[in-house]
């Protein structure tokens, strides 16, 4: 007797499947002979059923981010997309010794080198003082939302055009706050009427970050961002102690995170508008769409799976690919697309209740990454491994109220957008499942 590894079955299968497989009806392979003893079947199957649909999210949790976005764009698709950002700062001392002076205030936003959309035309941005507490006022659930917002003063104290070039202009972008706002916060410290963080807080609730309605791109920066005040002294100072001459207030990352919004109206996700909605795939031109920061997603339903059950004898999924396209946007250079996808096994709530991991679990979590790309016709597939998702389905009580959910990387943390082929594309770019079924005791 002769056996063989899964893994070489696969591999064998996958030549055999070439040569046998037919496009248009599953097929089936009988494996024995020098392979093994039993009357083993292999089918691969590829006519299951799958369907697809955009649902947006109410809220998502954006707290404690390594990056902020900042920056708006108009979208032909996914509308008006603007995100601002709220920052809770923390002094870095609070002492200021008796002989020096005010010089200038400045808010230093350091670059993460993520942007979105066209970055050619001047952008904006707009600097105001927070007026509320920045806290969240639910003890259940103590997160700040992509929709959470607080009051803000109406003057801005910074207002800033600039080009957005990191990789010429170094790795930063300096905004000179307004010197009212600078001299006060410099002169209560100075004179020890603010001495401790409650003090700090009591006074200076944050900064409020929002963009020009004309910009053209959404940028991301650093939390390692900090505001510096600086001060000069008459004393003549070494060139050691040159650089000491200013105080620095850092990022409270736990109370700090970027609202980000879209406006709809009159695009073909308009229904979109209120949170936990969805819409077929078949009521939107023959796709699905996903944009990170604000909630879309594409989810995945193959409804009819347990029909496995139907081939006689007991079976096992061998492997399972979901192959989804993408055509990218004409102006692909500027709505980019990442390399690998993330996904999560949802409910009919739309709650994440699993990661997708690859194959039984024990390989780790599962990305859809490129397959293939169509360089003539700016398309792009990527193939997912669903063998965990698809065991999920089939052993669970619930199985047939568990679905798959699509987001971009970082979908917390970017505007990144897609648009979906269905199931109803042509052969070469429609959304299907590949499975290798088979059956070992008929």
């Amino acid at each position: 007797m002769r056996y063989i590894s899964i893994r070489s079955i696969i591999i064998i299968l996958s030549l055999v499947v070439l040569l046998f497989s037919c496009s248009e009806s599953d097929s089936e392979l009988v494996v024995g002979g020098d392979w093994v003893n039993t009357n083993t079947k292999v089918y691969f199957l590829d006519t299951i059923s799958v369907k697809s649909s955009t649902f947006k999210m109410d809220t998502l949790n954006v707290e404690s981010a390594e990056r902020f976005l900042i920056g708006a764009y108009q979208d032909p698709i996914f509308g008006s997309i603007k995100a601002k950002t709220y920052l809770q700062l923390s002094p870095s001392n609070y002492s200021i010794a008796n002989d020096v002076e005010y010089d200038s205030i400045v808010l230093v936003l350091k670059y993460d080198n993520y942007f979105y959309n066209d970055t050619i035309p001047t952008q904006g941005i707009k600097v105001y003082e927070v007026t509320e507490e920045i806290e969240t006022d639910d003890e259940d659930y103590p997160y700040f939302y992509n929709t959470t917002e607080f009051e803000h003063s109406t003057t801005p104290i910074a207002n800033l055009d600039f080009l957005y070039r990191p990789n010429k202009i170094g790795d930063s972008l300096h905004v000179t706050l307004n010197d009212n706002f600078g001299v006060e916060l410099f002169n209560k410290i100075k004179e020890n009427e603010i001495n401790n963080n409650d003090d700090f807080l009591d006074e200076y609730k944050g900064l409020f970050i929002e963009p020009k309605d004309d910009n053209t791109t959404i940028f991301g920066f650093s939390n390692t961002s900090y505001v510096r005040l600086y001060y000069s002294t008459d004393v003549e100072l070494t060139s050691e102690e040159e650089g000491l001459l200013y105080s620095d207030f850092s990022i409270n990352t736990t109370n700090s995170f970027h609202n980000i919004t879209s406006n709809l109206q009159n695009t073909t996700l308009q229904s979109l508008q209120t949170g936990n909605t969805e819409i077929s795939s078949y009521d939107t031109g023959d796709k699905s769409y996903l944009q990170g920061g604000i909630g879309i997603a594409t989810k995945i339903d193959i409804p009819n799976i347990k029909s496995i059950y139907d081939i006689k004898g007991t079976g096992v999924i061998l492997s399972a690919n979901l192959q989804i396209a993408l055509k990218k946007d004409i102006n692909a250079d500027i709505l980019t697309t990442r390399d690998s996808l993330q996904l999560y096994i949802i409910d009919d709530d739309y709650n994440v209740v699993d990661l997708l991991y690859a194959y039984d679990g024990s390989d780790g979590v599962a990305y859809g990454e490129i397959e293939s790309e169509d360089d003539e016709f700016n398309i792009t597939t990527y193939s997912i491994p669903i063998n965990y998702f698809l065991t999920q389905k089939l052993s669970s009580i619930n199985g047939d109220e568990l679905y798959l959910a699509i987001y971009p990387q970082e979908y917390t943390q970017s505007v990144d957008r897609y648009v979906f082929y269905n199931e109803n594309a042509s052969n070469d770019v429609k959304l299907k499942v590949e499975i290798i079924y088979t059956v070992y005791d008929e």
